[in-house]
Parts: C-alpha cells; sequence; structure tokens
C-alpha cells in the first residue's frame, strides 16, 4: 500500500519489555519525543494478553514508525514477540519503518537467538507451535538485520535519546500531506530537500530550488511548506514580481506584502526599508520564496541569515543559478528529470487516474510520455488532454502531438526564452535546431569562442545542460519544438526566409523549387523521413550564399523511409561560407571543381562513395577534423600541407585505401589518427615525427607490416590484427610516453629490450605468441590492467612487484602458465583476477593477502589442487573445474566473509567450515559437490538469490532458509540423499524457480505451504519415495510427478485453478483420483501412464486398482471429460473400454500400444470426431468404405459437393533401425480434374514398436472451375498418393468421404451419414452402440475439425522419466 493513502493516526510505536527499560530508557525517550511534537502511542497499562487486542493491533498499523527496543527480556514475553511479527507484517505490507534499538543486548544474539538472548527466547518457545516459533524467529531476524541504535556504541544516555528523537523527527519529515499525494515521487524530492535543510541544525540556513520551467519545483516547494509549517510559529509561501520601475518603492511594497503575510497582520504600512530585519531578527521563520527572477528581491526581503532567528529556514526556488550565486546561495537541490518509468506513472494518473494504463494503451502511453520529454508539466497538459478519450481519438491527436508544441506549455516555456538577450537567444536558437548533444568544444569551433558566455547563461537559467563528464550540451525536446517554432514563425510560408531549416518536408520544397535565400544559416536535413529519392539539381544551394551549418544525416528513429539524395547532373554547388559540411552517404566521386574550403571548420562525409576529395591543394586553415568513415571506395587523400589546424583524422573501414600522403608532416597540431580496418595499407609515410599525435589505431591493417614510425609521442596505440614482427617492433623503444597499448594477436615472442613501460596503464595483448613480456623489474607505477588472456605460450610471468596500482589482471588461457610469482603480493589494489582455462596452473602463493581482491575467476584450472589462499575479502569465487581437494587449507572459506557469489561444481568438502558466513551470499551455486551439509543453525540470508545444490548425492538437509526471503531461484535437482524441506522454505515468499527432480530420498514436502510466486512449471519426478501430493504453490500451471509413490490425487487439487498439465506416469502407488481433478477448466494434459494400480476413470472419481482385491471395478470403461487437451494412460495394455463422450472435433487421440481395445471400442474411435488418432491394427479397419494395399487409392466421387471432409488412414510400419524418429510426417497428394494439391501432416508415434493405424483428417476443395450445380456433375475419379517423408513404412491405406455443405446460417456443416446414404452404405449400429457413442456429426464444422490440439494418450511408456 502506498503511504500517502494511508490515514496514520500515531507518529510512533514502541515496542519494549517494561520490566527492562519503562523506567528508564523508554520514560526519556518518550518525553524527548513528546518535545519534538511527535504523536506517540502511549500503552496506559493495557492488559496484556498472549493474542494482541484489536486496540493494540490497530495502534501497531496506523503509526508511521515503529522503535522497537530489544533488551534483556524482551524475548520473555511472547506478547512482545507477537508485537513484533505485526510490526514485521506492516513494514513488508504497509511501507511501516522500523528503528530497533539495543539496549544492553548484542544485536547478533538477537538476530540468531543465540547467548543469553537465545536461551529467554527458547523458553518463550516451548508448548508453541512450529508454526508459532518460525514466525517469531524470522521477524526477530529481519528486524534485528535493520539499521538502528546500539547501546553499547553510545557515550551517554541522554546524547544517544536525543539521537533517536531526531532520526525520528527526520524521518517523519519524508512522508508529505496528502494534498499531494498524486505528485509521483514527491517523497524523494522531499527527502532530498529536507538533508540539505538540515533541520536539526540550530543555524539559519538558506537553500535554492532550481530546475527549467515545468519541471515541478514549485510544486515540491509547496509540499515542503505544507510539511514544515507546523514547526514554525512564523511561516509564509509567497512569489512577487516587479510591477513597477521606481526601485526603492518597488522594494517597499515588498517589505509591506512580506511583512503581512509571515506576520498575519492586514496592510501593513511601511515608510523606510530594513523592517524584515527589526520585525523578525529573534523569530524562528520559514520563508518560501517562489519563482524568484530578480535578485534585488532576495537582498529585500532575505537580504542575509543574520535577519532571522535560530532554526530559520529560507527556500528560494527559481531557473536562474546564477541569482543563486549572487546571493551567496551555496545549498542547492537541482531538481531533475523523472526517470521514464515515474514519468510513465505521472502520465497515467493525469490521462487515466491510475498508476500504469489500461490494456491496450501502453504503447501509445508510452509515445506520448515519450513526446513530453518525461518534463512533468508536459506530462501533466498531455496527459489531461487525453483523460477520457478512447483509442481512436489518441490516434487522431497523436500527430498533432508529434509535429507541434501544446499552446500551454509553450506559453510556460516561452517565458525563459524572452527573457534572454538577443545574443543569447540566438545561441539557444543554434542549440535548438542544430548543435544539441554535441560538446562544448565542438560549439565553440563552429561558432567560435565567444559562445561560451552565452552557453553559461542558457546553463544557468535551466535552458540547457551541460554533462560535467563529457561536456556535452544537452537541451530538453520541448525546449527543442519551442526553438524550433520560434524559427517556423520567421517565415510561415516561405521557408526559404528561415534562419535554420530543420523540418523534412520544408527542406524538400526550398530544394527542389529553389527557394533558398541568403537568410538561411544552417540546415539539417534528416534523409531517413523521405520516403522516396529526392533528386537535387546544381543549383538548390546557390540562393543560401550565406549558409554556413550543412547536415544531411541519415539517423534512424522509428521512420521507415527509404529515400535519399539524387544528383542526376553529377555535382552540385555548395556555398563557401560553410563552416560544418556534414552529409552521410554522399552519392558522389569528389566534389566539384568550385568547392571551397576556406572557412571550413569540421567536413564529415561517412559512408560516401567518394573515390577522392578534391584535386590540388585546398586553402584549408580553419579545418580541424576529418571523418570519412565506410567511404570503401577512397583511394587517395588529397594534399593537406594547408591544414596547418588539422587536428583529427577519421578513415575508419576505408578499405580501398593504400597510404597517407606524405603531406601530413605539416599536420603538426593533429592529435589523433584512426584508420582501424583499412585493410589495403601496408606503410606509413617514415622519418616523420608528428609532435603532437597523441593516438594512432591501426587495428585491422592486416597488411601492415612496417611499424608506423611518424610519432615518437603517442601515448595510445592500437596495433591488433596487424603483420608486425619482432624486428619492426624495436621501434616501440623510441616511444617513451605510451599510456595504453593494444595489440591483440602480436606476433612477437618478447617486447622489445629497452621498451619503456613507465607510464602504460593499459596493456592488451589477447591471444599474442609471447612467451614472455620482459626480463627483469619494470617501473609499472601507473599501469591499471594487464590483460594476457589467450596467450598459450606464455611461459614466465614478470615479476610485478613495482604495479602498485594494478586493478585487473586477466591471464585467461594462459595454458602453459605454471605458477604465478610471489610478487603479486604487492598488488595492493588489485581488485580482479582472471585465470580461467590456466589447465598447468597448479599452486597460488600462499601466505598472501591482496586486501582488495574483490574478483577470484579459477574455473578450468584442472591441475590447481589447492585452495586459493591470497585474500579473505574476495567477494566473488569461480572454482568450477578445478581439482581442489578437501584438506585444511579449504578451511579458508570460513575466512572470506564478504562472499557475494560461491560458484564452485564438484566441490570436494563435506561440510563448509562453522566459520562460514553467508550473511553477504546472493549467489551460492556448489553443483555435483560432495556436501552432506551447508551450515548449523540460523544465517541472515536476506542478500541469497541463487542456491544451486543440483546433483550433490550426499547432501542430507538443508540449511533453516527463514531469513532468506529475497531467494528467488533453489535447484536441489538429483540431491538423492536428501529426505525433507525445512518448514522454513514458507517464508520464501519471492521464490519462483524450485528443481527438485530425481531426490529419490525425498519422503515429504512442508504442508500448508503456498509459494504463490512460484513459476509456472514445478518437477518432482524421480522422487521416488514421495507419497504425498504436494501441497506447495496454488500457483502451479504445469506439475510433473512422474515416477513417485504418490498414493492418491486428493480433492484439494482444485485449489491448483490455472493447472493446465498433471503428469504421474509411473506412479506405481497411486490408486485414488479426485473426481474434481478432471473439472479443472483449465488442465488440457493429465498423463497417468504406467500407473498399474489404477484400472478405471469415471465422470464420478470411482477409481478403481486392480491391487485391491476387496473391491471390484465398477466398469471397465474409461469415460473422460471434454475440456482436456491431453489426457494419457500409457502402458494400460488392459485398458479395453473408452467413452467417447470425452472426444471432440479436436482432440489428438493416442492409444498406442493399446492392445486390447475390442472392436467396438475401436469402431467408436474411428467414429468420433476428432484431429488425430493413434491406435494398434495389422490392417486397415473395414470403416474405411476406400482402402487399399500400399500407398494409392483412387475413388469415384458418385456426387461433388462444394468441399469434402476427407478422414483418412494408413496402416504405417515402424522403422527397424536406430536412430528412430518420434513424429511420423505424411504427405497427402490428391488429384482431380487436372488439379493437384497436397495435405502435410506430423503425427506422434512414440513408442509403436509394431504396426498402428494413423487416422487424420483434412479438408477437400474442389477447382475453382467447378461452378455448376452439385447435381450436374458427372461421376469423377479422384486419386490419393500417401508419402511417408520419415522413416516409417506405409503398408495400407484408405479413406471415408465427409461432405460438407451450407447451413441454414452460412456456415458450412459435414455430415458423415448423409455421404453414407449417397454411396448406398448402411448405417446399422447395435443399440448398445448408439447408447454408449452419443456423438452426432451433423453439426461439426470443417474448421473446429482442422483446428486445435487436444490430445487423449493411451500407449504404453517405458522410460524412466517421461519428457515433455
Amino acid at each position: 500500500m502506498h503511504p500517502l493513502s494511508l490515514s496514520w493516526r500515531y507518529d510512533v510505536f514502541p515496542s519494549f519489555s517494561g520490566e527492562d527499560v519503562r523506567k528508564s530508557l523508554l520514560s526519556h525517550l518518550l518525553k524527548e519525543l513528546h518535545r519534538k511534537s511527535i504523536n506517540t502511542f502511549i500503552d496506559h497499562g493495557i492488559e496484556r494478553s498472549r493474542p494482541i487486542g484489536p486496540e493494540l493491533l490497530s495502534a501497531i498499523r496506523e503509526s508511521r514508525i515503529s522503535i522497537v527496543v530489544f533488551s534483556k527480556n524482551y524475548a520473555s514475553s511472547s506478547w512482545c514477540l507477537n508485537e513484533l511479527v505485526e510490526i514485521y507484517k506492516s513494514f513488508n505490507e504497509l511501507n511501516q519503518m522500523v528503528i530497533p534499538v539495543f539496549y544492553n543486548v548484542d544485536p547478533s544474539e538477537v538476530r540468531k537467538q543465540t547467548g543469553e538472548f537465545g536461551k529467554i527466547f527458547e523458553g518463550t518457545c516451548n508448548g508453541k507451535t512450529e508454526d508459532q516459533k518460525q514466525r517469531w524467529m524470522q521477524a526477530l531476524a529481519e528486524v534485528a538485520n535493520m539499521a538502528g541504535e546500539d547501546s553499547r556504541n553510545w557515550s551517554d544516555e541522554s546524547t544517544m535519546i536525543e539521537r533517536i528523537a531526531n532520526d525520528v523527527s527526520n524521518k517523519l519529515l519524508i512522508t508529505p500531506s496528502n494534498d499531494f499525494g498524486d505528485f509521483v515521487g514527491i517523497e524523494a524530492h522531499l527527502e532530498a530537500v529536507n538533508s540539505v535543510l538540515c533541520l536539526e541544525s540550530e543555524d539559519v540556513r538558506m537553500v535554492g530550488i532550481v530546475g527549467p520551467s515545468g519541471i515541478g519545483k514549485s510544486t515540491i516547494a509547496r509540499a515542503l511548506f505544507s510539511q514544515l509549517s507546523g514547526r514554525f510559529h512564523y511561516k509564509a509561501f509567497v512569489s512577487y514580481k516587479r510591477t513597477i520601475q521606481d526601485d526603492y518603492g518597488m522594494k517597499l511594497r515588498w517589505e509591506e506584502q512580506f511583512l503581512s503575510e509571515i506576520l498575519c497582520q492586514k496592510e501593513v504600512k511601511l515608510f523606510h526599508l530594513g523592517a524584515v530585519e527589526q520585525r523578525l531578527k529573534h523569530k524562528k521563520v520559514l520563508i518560501v520564496l517562489d519563482d524568484v527572477d530578480d535578485v534585488e528581491l532576495l537582498k529585500t526581503l532575505v537580504g542575509q541569515t543574520g535577519w532571522f532567528g535560530l532554526g530559520s529556514r529560507v527556500v528560494v526556488i527559481t531557473k536562474d543559478k546564477e541569482l543563486l550565486r549572487l546571493h551567496k546561495i551555496d545549498l542547492v537541490y537541482e531538481v531533475d528529470y523523472p526517470s521514464e518509468n515515474l514519468a510513465l506513472q505521472m502520465f497515467c494518473r493525469c490521462s487515466f487516474g491510475q498508476n500504469s494504463p489500461p490494456d491496450g494503451f501502453m504503447k501509445l502511453a508510452v509515445e506520448v510520455a515519450n513526446l513530453a520529454g518525461n518534463l512533468p508539466l508536459g506530462l501533466n497538459v498531455l496527459g489531461s488532454s487525453l483523460r477520457g478519450k478512447d483509442k481512436e481519438e489518441w490516434m487522431e491527436l497523436l500527430p498533432r502531438f508529434r509535429d507541434g508544441l501544446d499552446g500551454k506549455i509553450e506559453k510556460t516555456l516561452r517565458v525563459s526564452y524572452d527573457e534572454l538577450e538577443c545574443k543569447d537567444q540566438e545561441v539557444f536558437l543554434y542549440i535548438a535546431c542544430l548543435l544539441n548533444g554535441q560538446k562544448i568544444d565542438y560549439i565553440k569551433n563552429l561558432l567560435g569562442d565567444s559562445v561560451g558566455t552565452g552557453l553559461r547563461i542558457l546553463a544557468d537559467k535551466s535552458l540547457i545542460r551541460i554533462t560535467p563528464s563529457r561536456r556535452t550540451v544537452n537541451m530538453h525536446s520541448l525546449l527543442q519544438k519551442l526553438g524550433k517554432e520560434i524559427v517556423r514563425a520567421e517565415s510561415i510560408y516561405n521557408p526559404g526566409n528561415r534562419r535554420f531549416l530543420v523540418d523534412s518536408k520544408d527542406i524538400c520544397e526550398v530544394l527542389t523549387e529553389n527557394l533558398g535565400t541568403e537568410n538561411v544559416l544552417g540546415m539539417y536535413f534528416n534523409t531517413s523521413e523521405l520516403e522516396e529519392a529526392l533528386f537535387v539539381n546544381e543549383e538548390s544551394f546557390k540562393g543560401m550564399r550565406n549558409l554556413t551549418f550543412l547536415k544531411v544525416c541519415k539517423e534512424w528513429s522509428g521512420e521507415s523511409g527509404e529515400g535519399r539524395l539524387c544528383l542526376p547532373r553529377g555535382y552540385v554547388y555548395l556555398p563557401r561560407k560553410l563552416r560544418l559540411l556534414y552529409w552521410d552517404e554522399y552519392p558522389l566521386t569528389f566534389m566539384h571543381f568550385n568547392f571551397r574550403a576556406e572557412i571550413l571548420v569540421k567536413l564529415t562525409m561517412e559512408n560516401s562513395k567518394l573515390e577522392k576529395l578534391w584535386e590540388g591543394v585546398q586553402p584549408l586553415r580553419s579545418l580541424k577534423k576529418i571523418r570519412l568513415d565506410g567511404s570503401t571506395k577512397l583511394k587517395e587523400i588529397p594534399n593537406l600541407s594547408n591544414a596547418i589546424n588539422l587536428e583529427k583524422l577519421n578513415f575508419w573501414g576505408c578499405t580501398s585505401l593504400v597510404t597517407l600522403p606524405s603531406s601530413i608532416r605539416y599536420l603538426n597540431k593533429l592529435r589523433k589518427v584512426s584508420m582501424e580496418g583499412c585493410t589495403k595499407i601496408e606503410a606509413l609515410p617514415t622519418d616523420i615525427n608528428l609532435g603532437c599525435l597523441d593516438y594512432l589505431n591501426l587495428g585491422g591493417c592486416s597488411r601492415l607490416r612496417r611499424f608506423p614510425r611518424i610519432s615518437k609521442n603517442i601515448s595510445g596505440l592500437i596495433l591488433d590484427g596487424t603483420s608486425i614482427d619482432d624486428e619492426e617492433s624495436s621501434y616501440l623503444e623510441n616511444i617513451y610516453g605510451l599510456t595504453k597499448l593494444d595489440w591483440n594477436g602480436c606476433s612477437v615472442r618478447s617486447m622489445p629490450l629497452d621498451f619503456r613501460s613507465e607510464n602504460l596503464v593499459y596493456l592488451t595483448m589477447r591471444g599474442s605468441k609471447l612467451e614472455k613480456l620482459w626480463d627483469g623489474v619494470q617501473s609499472l607505477g601507473n599501469l591499471v590492467r594487464l590483460d594476457l588472456s589467450g596467450c598459450e605460450n606464455l611461459i614466465f610471468f614478470p615479476d610485478l612487484s613495482e604495479a602498485t596500482t594494478l586493478d585487473h589482471l586477466e591471464l585467461n588461457d594462459c595454458k602453459s602458465l605454471v605458477v604465478l610469482p610471489s610478487s603479486i603480493r604487492s598488488l595492493n589494489k588489485l581488485t580482479r583476477l582472471e585465470m580461467q582455462g590456466c589447465t598447468k596452473l597448479k599452486v597460488l602463493p600462499t601466505d598472501v593477502n591482496l586486501e582488495s581482491l574483490k574478483y577470484l575467476d579459477l574455473i578450468g584450472c584442472s591441475n590447481l589442487k589447492s585452495f586459493p589462499r591470497i585474500s579473505r575479502n574476495v567477494s566473488e569465487l569461480y572454482l568450477n573445474g578445478t581439482a581442489i581437494e578437501e584438506d585444511k587449507d579449504c578451511l579458508f572459506i570460513g575466512n572470506m566473509h564478504g562472499l557475494t557469489e560461491l560458484v564452485w561444481s564438484d566441490c570436494s568438502m563435506k561440510y563448509l567450515p562453522s566459520s562460514f558466513c553467508a550473511e553477504s551470499l546472493v549467489k551460492f551455486s556448489v553443483p555435483g559437490s560432495k556436501l552432506e551439509k551447508l551450515w548449523e543453525g540460523i544465517q541472515s540470508l536476506g542478500s541469497l538469490r541463487t542456491i544451486d545444490l543440483s546433483g550433490c548425492e550426499s547432501l542430507k538437509e538443508i540449511p533453516d532458509l527463514s531469513t532468506a526471503t529475497n531467494l528467488e531461484y533453489l535447484d536441489l535437482t538429483d540431491c538423492k540423499s536428501l529426505v525433507m524441506l525445512p518448514s522454513s522454505i514458507r517464508n520464501l515468499k519471492k521464490l519462483v524457480d524450485l528443481k527438485m527432480e530425481g531426490c529419490t530420498g525425498l519422503e515429504v514436502l512442508p504442508n500448508d505451504v503456498n509459494l504463490v510466486s512460484l513459476n509456472q512449471y514445478f518437477n518432482l519426478s524421480g522422487c521416488s519415495r514421495l507419497r504425498s501430493f504436494p501441497q506447495i504453490s496454488t500457483s502451479i500451471v504445469y506439475l510433473h510427478l512422474d515416477y513417485t509413490a504418490i498414493e492418491e490425487v486428493p480433492s484439494w487439487i482444485e485449489n491448483i485453478s490455472g493447472l493446465s498439465r498433471l503428469t504421474m506416469r509411473g506412479c506405481k502407488k497411486l490408486e485414488k483420483v479426485a473426481s474434481n481433478s478432471f473439472k479443472l477448466k483449465s488442465l488440457l494434459d493429465i498423463d497417468f501412464s504406467d500407473c498399474e494400480g489404477v484400472r478405471t476413470f469415471s465422470d464420478d472419481a470411482s477409481v478403481v486398482t486392480s491391487n485391491n482385491e476387496g473391491h471390484q471395478p465398477v466398469t471397465e470403461e474409461a469415460t473422460f471429460h471434454l475440456g482436456h487437451s491431453t489426457v494419457s494412460a500409457k502402458n494400460r495394455a488392459s485398458l479395453q473400454s473408452v467413452s467417447p463422450s470425452f472426444f471432440n472435433p479436436t482432440s489428438c487421440l493416442k492409444f498406442q500400444n493399446c492392445f486390447n481395445l475390442d472392436q467396438d471400442a475401436r469402431k467408436r474411435i474411428l467414429q468420433s470426431g476428432f484431429k488425430q488418432a493413434v491406435l494398434p491394427g495389422k490392417e486397415v479397419h473395414p470403416y474405411f468404405r476406400d482402402q487399399a494395399c500400399g500407398t494409392s487409392l483412387t475413388i469415384s466421387l458418385h456426387e461433388s459437393s462444394l468441399s469434402l471432409q476427407v478422414k483418412a488412414c494408413i496402416l504405417l510400419e515402424p522403422p527397424t533401425g536406430y536412430p528412430r524418429n518420434r513424429y511420423a510426417c505424411i504427405g497427402v497428394w490428391w488429384y482431380f480434374r487436372g488439379e493437384r494439391n497436397i495435405h502435410n501432416v506430423c503425427i506422434d508415434v512414440d513408442l509403436c514398436n509394431v504396426a498402428h493405424l494413423v487416422v487424420f483428417h483434412f479438408e477437400l476443395c474442389l477447382p475453382k472451375e467447378v461452378n455448376c450445380h452439385p447435381s450436374e456433375l458427372d461421376y469423377n475419379d479422384m486419386v490419393f498418393d500417401f508419402v511417408s517423408k520419415s522413416q516409417h513404412r506405409i503398408k495400407g491405406c484408405g479413406v471415408r468421404l465427409i461432405n460438407v455443405s451450407p447451413s441454414e446460417d452460412g456456415s458450412c456443416t459435414s455430415s458423415e451419414t448423409q455421404y453414407k446414404q449417397q454411396c448406398g452404405e448402411s448405417d446399422m449400429e447395435n443399440g448398445r452402440s448408439k447408447k454408449r457413442l452419443r456423438m452426432a456429426l451433423t453439426s461439426e464444422k470443417p474448421s473446429r475439425l482442422l483446428r486445435g490440439e487436444d490430445t487423449l494418450v493411451c500407449n504404453i511408456h517405458k522410460s524412466k522419466f517421461g519428457a515433455y
């Protein structure tokens, strides 16, 4: 339940042992809580008895916070323990806060019920039920595990009582009044603001709340004021604007209005300034100033903190950070946009009045919330405009929301834009239309360094956000729309007169009709919005002579357009003032000869068809970046000698490029060159030293054999996949400042002798042929990551004693490595060590404690026999596939108290050490281990999510799991020695997956357990000693109990209302099956194969066993109900009779190996309506009037109808060899009047060891040219060819036709009787058969005959475990 929906009667409920604390700690605490006006429940001597009375129960549930004082005798009172259970229940269900206080008692003794506290607890438990004891233990463990206070840490009692009272006070501040319950996420905002306000402090504080328009600042402020106002005698929430030009007069008016509000006096008249300080000097005040845009207002009303009394708080709401800085308000809470989930919840509250969209509206709601950009104002306005509208109305309104800006939203956001100066407005529009999401340096390169001031102003006014890490500029999507609307308004009907062109339709109009003018400064054209090719002539850009920014890109954002720009004349004029030329998939092979790039700053033409850029030498003094990635036809780079300011060259994937021009020697400011994947590059220019080159990426340049000798100052070097050999690698000695070297697949056997590694931070040489890195001790003080994974020849590992900053060491699959050097003891900052697959590793250094090591992976170290004793602080430990033997070294695991993941298959230990600590465990996976038990007693397992004990054949018991309340996965498959599960599993409320197949020793499961979170599939197959039907969850859909010793399917199975499949194959002791088993509406599949004790199923559940001589069978007929898709009675060779009342036209009937079926039963099966059937037979049944040996059959149609249903039968012989296919795939070709068609069917014939009949239905439609009346048709021959597409052999075939004709309501009906009479066939049946069949086919519809998955199975099954 959401806390805002509750009405709290009390602030605090105290739970305590009166004899321990009533006259000491408790009395002082209650006094302090009262002093702070905290409403606390006081029992006033309520009579205490074992069951909690309604008054006390109500007090617990209606208290916002419970304080539980654990003392020596707390557990001696069942009253206290019952209180604790209710408190824990309120914590889970009502979001109640709980503060435990440990008063002269050890928290661990309370948590684990040990020591003196545990002895007292055990005494109280005497005579109590196990269930009651478990509830107490769980409550004690969970509450004692919460953050609280321990008296052993107190300096004095009075200080700690004050601390507890302050903690309560702060927690109460988190809960707002119900007035703001509909504002999603308000609690988090209030908690954050209150932490800044720090109300327990007596100093005076001014706090700012800042954020863009519409983000909810004022709503947060009003909720805050509502929450805090009760604590202040003098308070005011005000918002003032300047209304007159007279500065002094305006300030005087502000003071008058403000004092009237805070002092609750009408018409205060002032004649001089400074009255606020005089009147409020010694008063504790709460002041909230909303929507402040004038620093003079702050100077006038809240000039200094010294104007107000101790404990005062001033909150200033504004969208201008600069205003807060000017007034020296350093404590600022910046309101951020809500997450996507919260935004969707906000939107749904406004549009649907609930927290999530109704069925069918999710996709629409998500899209509209995204259009609002997660801005609360936008979410509110759009949500309110859609409230009460149906889905069609939503669809009609969506295009308007996509293309435009709601008037209310625009009006609110426009205020901030209008307050900007002209220069800053221009920067705002550049960001909105062209540069959103770009880095500051990028924007400065294009607009000039002076733009930095404008960016700071926009950021201060919350119109943009500058990310601190990447220094990128981000503008909210609604502000972007505002900017585009402002530009659009410059020239509504002629887009060619606007400053910026951003709409694809407008751009198409301008380009095709040459409407561009000198007003156009920038164009952003997303060609993925085009539906077809756009043909642009060479003059399209000529009128835009001031065009500075041209971006033609293909940004896929949900549009399905396949359009592109086409230049039919083979060239296009581009303006000479371009500073940005960005053109994805440029369609020409070269630039026009008139192209001039003298002021071009950035040139990006990715995935172009360029073969070269231009001829000759261009004046490129402004150019800073060239990016031609993916231009696979590019063969040469032009002369760049004039590009003296060029900083970056990107040629990734230019697979036709052979070399770089020698003119790059003049690029003295070049910092970065990326040529990854240039597969034809063989060498780079030599005898060059580019002094500024910092990064060189030649990864994937597979023909490159010579080491790049273009700079000695490179710090980042990527050489993955090159062909550089040992001799060439010696140039590495000349690169002194290398910080990152990636050389995966390196062919060198050792690094050069004078390789300088002192600056290295990252060294990656995966899959190289290294035998050793280097000799001796290298200076590695900066090394953070070393990855030598896959270096299968690495024998000698270097001394790492100097690598004191190393964080990651990866040595996976170093198959020749035998030992790690003892120098790893110096790796004090190592957090991750990976040695997976080091198959020759025999031992790790001992007597080492790497305190920072958290992750250790030794999977597949098949020769490692000793437990790794290199750190007590490992949290993730992986030991699968090691040869670690059980010895004293294994006890070291008891020292790893912070383990969160332990993965150790085939663990050799029989017992975990008594010191083993599971409190931090999240995953405990030891499949196939020799463990007989895990740990003693109750461990705190609140973090545990996964336990995998599958294949632990010696495991005899599962520990108490009452505290594992977050456990989701428990795998006990093949735990053959396990006899029972502990009753504590009832506490596993989040358990999703429980696996127990093959637990052959399991005899019983806990009763009266309902794990509602358990997933749909539960399998106890192979639990051969399990006698009772599992009562463990009502949420099960698929229940498999094959080969168990269960004796009865009980009547309470009806509680598992969603049960769809129940299989109990091979349950030899099964005797009774409750009647309601067959009445579950969702049950589609029941399988009692090989259940020898059951002979008969009947409508009234009269089940008779063949082993009980004292009872005679009521009937020999097995009757099933129509609702089920699959009922299996395999291995029922004694089954003699089946009532067809079960069958329906969508059933699949399987009677494999039911050899005792009499002829009457066989005929009734064949005459009934079904989709498919399999039953024993040595020849095609006479029921099929037209039949033949072999695979081909010809029949004559006496009179054709519009269509026919064909019931086909084949005599199928199983294949003689192996492997045998479970399914028989049959194709039926039919030929009629020159037309042919095929019907394919795949039928399960599993376990058919001798010949069986396979029967199936299909529809036969006459050729389209047959348009005459049926009576006018002549006799016609129809040929059927049956083809086996599997290993099965067809020995005979037969068909029976069922006439299909229109019924009165226009649908088609089938009549087997009608067609038999037309053919002259007798329909006489004996009376007994007619009574037992009770099935009429005259009303069957062909669509029903051919659709469905219903299956009735009655065949022999001999395998140990059945598989579905």
